[in-house]
């Protein structure tokens, strides 16, 4: 007797559609005009016909994918065709409804809630889908929060014996384990928590989310301190009270050393790939997970690491063959669409790089580069007139960051911002009265690097998280260390 099998509509929807011709023209000219209004030429470039509602179903299509190896690309590729026509037509109703429709099949609660969509779901079960959704990925620690699928998912797992998982940097990976950890203080567990991060610039950003925002007014009411060096006074003064420790490697490892009684219950390794790179650290991070994986009443370890596709490989630090894969999760869905330019400094021409066709598209030539991303910046400066979008320039060394920094300034004026001046007249104060970072600062331009006091460097990272700074010349300390919004990133 022949069996007939059984095959899915979605199965046959999604196997191949990111082949699909239609599709890709679409998305290519959506790229385009995405790229001429980007580059404020389109009094130059004539934009390209397109037809909003195709590429609105397609992307709702996508979003909705169910195929087994595919579905994350195919929801990253919906939310960029939303977010490029809600760029494109602001203005446009049907195109805000379905960023909503989207945005809900996504899982993206975070977007949803800056698009303000008026999407609503017509069918009772998928009302009852979404009422589900809503429930499921509220965050226990925080029931104003709603996590990702890809983040409830690794949530389920942190109190596994031994745990490692993948995503990309936007997943919000850090923030994750922050909530756990939240959510065991509140319950009135007492356990010792550390976190490692790679660089000292990330402590003073971890322990100030911890502070001030996770656990803001609950760590002296659950008897907790967060502390960032052996030497703080509250592990003598409070032996009896619980701690979360932010650290580098090298921090925990000399803690380790000094107080061996300290008792760890879970360790939590933040930028695991470090652990593998060829950096001074590495010895440090084999050193703690080694000596920890040794005691007897060993802590449960949890490895985050951004884009590897084998997460399960810092598991074998442990046990050879203890855990397996379904100890690790590596997913690729990222929450933030980012469009990527590609600049030759030499010809001076500026194209736009398809990531789905792996193609890049000639957009426009932009004179007097001067082989320097500098003249550019300035031409995105100079075009929004309401509002200057906020830039980040890293640079390999830090003369090079300095140099187009003071470069960049003399297409600016003085703002006369309170904020602004009083920053700048401490540095002249506290660095020197000559030192030039203090000009820049009036004209709502900095550079970070790293030989700049830490209180220094904080109130800049503040600054431009609060808009005062708007273009920002950095090297490697800012971008392995500190996580800043901005508009446009040039490397």
């Amino acid at each position: 007797m022949n069996e007939e099998k059984t095959v899915k509509l979605g199965d046959i929807l999604y196997a191949d559609i990111e082949n699909n011709d239609y599709l890709n023209e679409l998305y290519k000219n959506i790229l385009y005009n995405y790229a001429i209004q980007t580059m404020h030429i389109t009094h130059i470039k004539q934009a390209r016909g397109i037809n909003v509602k195709d590429a609105l179903r397609f992307a709702d299509i996508l979003s909705k994918s169910t195929h087994p190896e595919n579905a994350d690309k195919h929801k990253i590729w919906a939310q960029e065709i939303i977010t490029l026509l809600m760029a494109l037509y602001p203005d446009n109703k049907l195109v805000a409804y379905y960023a909503g429709s989207v945005l809900t099949s996504n899982g993206n609660f975070l977007g949803l809630d800056i698009v303000k969509s008026p999407f609503q779901e017509l069918d009772a079960m998928d009302r009852l889908y979404s009422m589900f959704s809503d429930i499921y990925l509220t965050v226990p620690a925080d029931r104003s929060k709603r996590f990702f699928q890809a983040q409830k998912e690794v949530y389920d797992h942190l109190s596994d014996e031994c745990f490692s998982y993948s995503a990309p940097t936007s997943m919000g990976k850090s923030f994750v384990m922050r909530m756990f950890i939240k959510a065991q203080i509140v319950s009135g567990i007492k356990m010792n928590f550390a976190l490692i991060v790679p660089t000292k610039a990330l402590i003073n950003e971890v322990k100030s989310e911890i502070i001030k925002k996770d656990l803001a007014g609950l760590l002296e009411q659950y008897q907790y301190h967060v502390i960032s060096a052996a030497s703080d006074m509250a592990l003598e003064i409070h032996p009896d009270h619980n701690f979360i420790l932010v650290m580098t490697p090298e921090r925990l490892l000399y803690l380790m050393s000094d107080k061996k009684d300290f008792r760890l219950d879970y360790l939590f390794v933040d930028e695991a790939h470090k652990m593998t790179g060829r950096n001074s650290r590495a010895p440090f991070y084999y050193s703690v997970v080694d000596e920890l994986r040794r005691k007897d009443n060993r802590p449960h370890f949890v490895f985050a690491s951004p884009n590897i596709p084998n997460p399960e490989v810092y598991l074998k630090l442990i046990s050879s063959g203890q855990y397996d894969d379904q100890n690790a999760t590596a997913s690729t869905y990222s929450p933030v669409a980012q469009f990527k330019f590609l600049i030759n400094l030499k010809t001076e021409q500026v194209s736009i790089y398809n990531d789905h066709l792996k193609t890049q598209e000639y957009i426009c030539r932009i004179k007097n580069l001067d082989g320097t991303i500098v003249p550019l910046m300035w031409h995105f400066d100079k075009a929004d007139e309401e509002r200057a979008p906020q830039m980040i320039a890293y640079f390999s060394s830090k003369d090079n960051a300095i140099t187009a920094a003071r470069k960049f300034e003399s297409c600016r004026s003085k703002l006369n911002d309170k904020e602004l001046d009083t920053l700048a007249a401490d540095v002249r104060k506290l660095v020197h009265n000559q030192y030039f970072l203090a000009d820049l600062l009036e004209k709502g331009i900095a550079y970070h690097i790293g030989y700049l006091p830490t209180s220094i460097r904080q109130r800049i990272e503040k600054l431009f998280k609060e808009g005062k700074i708007t273009v920002m010349f950095c090297t490697s300390t800012l971008v392995e260390g500190v996580n800043l919004p901005a508009d446009d990133l040039f490397v």
